[in-house]
């Protein structure tokens, strides 16, 4: 039997020889198996070392921009204390509904407005007695956050004015934001690649190397928001009793492109 070895291991079996056992037939053919799984192993792992050897170079590309927000979330808060649950939830209930029914009247939900409990929660409260030495029961406390969303972002201050007015004692959190980022992204990543790019050609050149291929990409784009200033504790509660206008200042989105990039180099 007679094998020819063809490409990269393939065996062509042409015909047998006289006088040849089966059994030498097959453990030659076994033989010829194995040498050529060997032989392309080989073949496999030099390729592999000598692209294993390439240096490779790390940069990263970064672009920041910064844009008005178009959105504001204002998270108010209800709390009150009573002394059995039922007060508690009735005194809870009534101011709620009415800062909610105030807040819809001001919201434009064909726009996109929304206004919802984020928040709630009930749970009793005790102080310690110094002559008992002990903690004593005083009631039960409730706190209802509401988050309202709206696109009318000068119109912060008087959200807040009208909930305070109806009995919202706290105004948790206020944030603004971007609805949808990813037109403004698009920019910012295509001039970070580049910046990537640029840099790495430049240390390169200087190491009288040449890029020759992509090992790995990453990339990001999000927002670094600053915290948006605004009237809060004693200063708020003395803006309502002058009957003025609590100040909020939305600030701006900054977005920040970022593109991470590993090039291979090969010497000139």
């Amino acid at each position: 039997m007679v094998y020819n070895v063809v490409g990269t291991g393939m065996i062509i079996i042409q015909g047998t020889k006289k006088g040849e056992s089966m059994e030498r037939q097959i453990s030659i053919g076994l033989l010829t198996i194995l040498f050529c799984i060997a032989l392309n192993t080989n073949t496999i792992s030099a390729e592999t070392l000598q692209y294993d050897k390439r240096g490779t170079i790390s940069v990263t590309g970064t672009v920041s921009e910064n844009y008005p927000p178009d959105t504001a979330e204002i998270v108010f808060a209800i709390e009150n204390s009573a002394m059995t649950v039922a007060q508690a939830i009735q005194i809870n209930n009534m101011i709620s509904e009415k800062v909610i029914s105030s807040l819809k009247k001001l919201i434009r939900a064909e726009q996109g407005d929304t206004i919802k409990t984020t928040s709630y929660s009930l749970q009793p409260t005790y102080e310690y007695d110094q002559i008992a030495r002990k903690n004593k029961f005083t009631g039960y406390r409730i706190i209802n956050q509401i988050t309202l969303k709206t696109k009318q972002i000068s119109n912060a201050g008087k959200f807040i004015d009208r909930a305070v007015e109806e009995g919202a004692n706290r105004v948790d959190n206020i944030i603004f934001s971007l609805s949808d980022s990813r037109d403004f992204c698009k920019p910012l990543l295509q001039e970070a690649t580049e910046r990537a790019k640029s840099e790495a050609t430049i240390v390169a050149q200087s190491l009288d190397a040449k890029i020759v291929g992509i090992k790995d990409v990453a990339s990001s784009c999000g927002t670094e928001m600053h915290r948006p200033i605004y009237q809060s504790g004693i200063a708020l509660d003395e803006a309502m009793t002058a009957k003025s206008q609590v100040s909020v200042e939305a600030g701006a989105i900054i977005l920040l492109g970022t593109v991470r990039v590993v090039f291979y180099l090969d010497s000139k």
